[in-house]
């Protein structure tokens, strides 16, 4: 399943929000989608951005990539249900990493479990 990666600084396209919307609708990480939305704006002005994956223009995942400098917290990671058990999860932190290191990142914090794996499986912790 071939994925492409973006960066996202802000969430004005409607499409794009209401996918993220749904999309945070399945994660138990905050108490529904409008909730993680309104999270992320905030979050978003203060040193966040959004990695968004998607296949087919549909976003299937979506990663919180948060901080300054050097190291990086991967937080708030989510997968559309239908897409679970596919590696999005894996690609989606990959590549965030691969972009991120040619900032000048040298170093990243899961946020989660699911993260820490990902994480882990790469050679990254």
């Amino acid at each position: 399943m071939p994925i492409t990666v973006h960066a996202k600084t802000s969430i004005e396209n409607q499409e794009v929000r209401e996918q993220l919307e749904r999309l945070y609708d399945t994660s138990p990480e905050f108490g529904d989608g409008k909730d993680a939305i309104e999270q992320l704006e905030q979050n978003l002005t203060h040193y966040t951005l959004l990695y968004v994956a998607e296949f087919n223009t549909k976003v299937i995942g979506a990663l919180w990539c948060t901080g300054q400098g050097e190291s990086k917290v991967l937080e708030n990671i989510v997968v559309h249900p239908a897409n679970r058990g596919r590696g999005v999860a894996e690609r989606l932190v990959e590549e965030v990493c691969r972009i991120e290191e040619e900032k000048g990142v040298k170093t990243f914090e899961p946020g989660c479990g699911a993260i820490h794996r990902c994480l882990a499986h790469l050679g990254k912790i």
